[in-house]
């Protein structure tokens, strides 16, 4: 998928869901596509994304279970959901703390399988 592609199907995610972030970042952290806040170092967004999920990957590996599928992290004012997109990126999607985690989801699983077919 060209980056313009992905560029915008990311940011109808982020609009479906009343996104405050949306990104695909590789597995190893770095920017694929970033449609963030002013002011944000995606650089740094996308390395700690993919460190969090690298870490809960290997402590299931510790405890031999599978990886994660995903990665909710909840805080007093958002939600922060990671997960795979195929085998080489992450899809993050950031949203306020009342969204329907439900919602928000299905429509960052599906985006991410669209854009791992691609």
């Amino acid at each position: 998928m060209a980056t313009g592609n992905v560029g915008a199907v990311i940011k109808d995610l982020k609009s479906r869901i009343a996104g405050i972030a949306a990104a695909l970042v590789s597995r190893d952290g770095l920017v694929l596509y970033a449609d963030v806040p002013a002011g944000v170092y995606t650089e740094t967004f996308a390395i700690m994304c993919a460190t969090i999920l690298g870490a809960a990957a290997t402590a299931n590996t510790e405890l031999n279970r599978s990886p994660p599928e995903r990665i909710v992290i909840e805080g007093n004012d958002s939600k922060t959901v990671i997960v795979g997109s195929g085998k080489k990126a992450l899809l993050v999607a950031v949203v306020d703390q009342s969204a329907d985690l439900g919602k928000v989801l299905a429509e960052v699983v599906k985006v991410a399988e669209v854009l791992k077919a691609n």
